[in-house]
């Protein structure tokens, strides 16, 4: 039987180090969305974060620090599952902004920036979320507070 510490650590450290790449990503988009004067770079750029984003999602969901926590502490199924659920949402709501910027560029710039913060904001809280849930699991798993 495989050492479970080991591999719950193991989980941690890639969430975290994928949280961190995300979070360097939604800064140097962040910078772009202000600084922008055509929808082409918001366009590249929003792919290219879609892209990521939907690659950690599913890495988390399947094998990853997700399945590890219902495995762990089938207590945390519903929040995980939540979890799931705001992946979904957080990717629509790049596929709409992507939709609004290829057929209305010029009605969709001038609010761009602040509706990406607000997704930026939601992104930020659904991390929060992620990263509670997977240290509840942990503390319980290893009896802190015992």
């Amino acid at each position: 039987m495989p050492d479970l510490q080991r591999l719950t650590d193991a989980a941690v450290n890639k969430l975290l180090t994928e949280h961190a790449l995300l979070h360097e990503l939604l800064e140097e988009a962040d910078r772009v969305t202000i600084e922008a004067d055509s929808a082409d770079g918001l366009l590249l750029g929003l792919q290219e974060l879609r892209e990521m984003m939907h690659e950690q999602f599913a890495r988390e969901e399947y094998g990853g620090y997700l399945q590890e926590t219902v495995t762990i502490a089938p207590r945390y199924s519903t929040e995980c599952e939540q979890l799931r659920h705001e992946h979904r949402l957080l990717l629509s709501d790049i596929d709409a902004m992507l939709d609004d910027l290829t057929h209305d560029p010029d009605g969709t710039l001038g609010t761009f920036h602040v509706r990406f913060r607000e997704f930026t904001t939601r992104y930020l809280n659904h991390e929060h979320h992620e990263n509670a849930v997977v240290q509840k699991a942990l503390d319980d798993d290893i009896g802190v507070g015992d």
